[in-house]
C-alpha cells in the first residue's frame, strides 16, 4: 500500500478544545460519564425529551459540572456526534487513503461500508439524535456539516489522485462530486437505521453504495477482479 496522504488539515486536533466543550484532559471521567449517560438516555427516550438534569443524574454529577463541561445538552449532543464520526472517518480513509491503485475498489468500499454501517447502527440513538436536532439548532448543524467535511475533502484529493493518474476518467468537478457521493451516503445509512421503506439487505445496500462511488468516480462498474474476489 502507498501512504496516507496529509489529513491533519482537515479538521482540529482531536486533543484541542472545541466549541461544543470546554477545554479537558484527555480521558476526564466526570466528561466520559456525562457522555455513556447522554447516549443511554438516547437509546430510551427522543433527544427532545432528555433534560440536562436527567443526564447529570445518570451520570453520578450535579448540574453545574454539567455546565463545565457543555453549554447545552446540544453541545453533548455535538460530542457524542463526533466521537462516532471521528471512528467513521478512520474507517474510511482506508479507501482514500492510499497513493496505489485499487485492483478492486468495489470490494473496499464494501468492506469500508460494512464496517460504518455496523458503527452506526451501535450508536443508532446518537446518529439519529443529531442528525434530526440539526435541522432546529446551528451549532449541531455546524458540527455536523463540519464533520463531513473531513470525509468530503479526502475523498475530493482521491478523486483528483485517480484522474490525474489516468485511473479514472476527467467529468464533475471532483469536490462537487464528492461532496455529492459522501451526503447520498449519509443520508442512505441514516435510511437504513430508520428501517425506512423501501427495504433493502445491509449487504444489498453496501453493495449498492460501493458501486455508485466506484460507477461515478471511474465511468464503470465492478471490475471482473471486484467481482470474484473472496
Amino acid at each position: 500500500m502507498g501512504r496516507r496522504p496529509d489529513t491533519t488539515a482537515h479538521g482540529p486536533d482531536q486533543g484541542s478544545a472545541r466549541s461544543w466543550a470546554r477545554p479537558a484532559p484527555r480521558g476526564d471521567v466526570r466528561l466520559e460519564a456525562l457522555l455513556s449517560a447522554a447516549e443511554e438516555l438516547l437509546a430510551e427516550k427522543p433527544f427532545t425529551d432528555v433534560s440536562v438534569g436527567e443526564v447529570a443524574a445518570r451520570a453520578g454529577i450535579s448540574r453545574p459540572t454539567f455546565y463545565f463541561y457543555f453549554d447545552t445538552k446540544h453541545s453533548l449532543l455535538a460530542a457524542l456526534l463526533e466521537r462516532v464520526m471521528r471512528d467513521k472517518l478512520e474507517i474510511a480513509l482506508r479507501g482514500f487513503g492510499t497513493t496505489d491503485a485499487d485492483p478492486t475498489p468495489q470490494r473496499t468500499f464494501e468492506r469500508n461500508y460494512t464496517e460504518i454501517l455496523a458503527l452506526w447502527r451501535e450508536h443508532s440513538a446518537v446518529v439519529v439524535a443529531a442528525s434530526d436536532a440539526m435541522a432546529s439548532d446551528a451549532e449541531l448543524r455546524e458540527v455536523y456539516t463540519g464533520l463531513l467535511r473531513l470525509f468530503i475533502e479526502p475523498a475530493t484529493a482521491w478523486i483528483e489522485q485517480e484522474r490525474a493518474t489516468g485511473r479514472a476518467p476527467e467529468g464533475t468537478d471532483a469536490a462537487t462530486l464528492a461532496t455529492t457521493l459522501v451526503w447520498m451516503s449519509e443520508r442512505n445509512l441514516y435510511a437504513a437505521l430508520l428501517g425506512m421503506e423501501p427495504m433493502v439487505s445491509d449487504a444489498q445496500r453496501v453493495a449498492a453504495l460501493a458501486e455508485v462511488w466506484v460507477r461515478s468516480v471511474f465511468g464503470t462498474g465492478p471490475s471482473s477482479q471486484d467481482r470474484t474476489a473472496d
